[in-house]
């Protein structure tokens, strides 16, 4: 696997509806995703492809990820 610390996806601002998309499509690249309120922990993604796809995937959806 490739190793790197979890995201933290701040999605303030976005509706429950779309936190739960963005969860869901990031569960495509990573191992473990968890939502909590407004925040995603995506932790181990399967590979560095799947970890710059998730990048752009959050991007697209304009939250902020540390």
């Amino acid at each position: 696997m490739f190793k790197r610390p979890p995201l933290k996806i701040d999605c303030d601002g976005l509706s429950q509806k779309l936190i739960a998309d963005l969860a869901d499509r990031l569960r495509l690249h990573f191992v473990e995703v968890e939502v909590f309120g407004e925040v995603i922990y995506a932790g181990n993604p399967l590979s560095s492809y799947h970890y710059g796809t998730a990048w752009r995937i959050i991007d697209a959806f304009g939250v902020k990820a540390s």
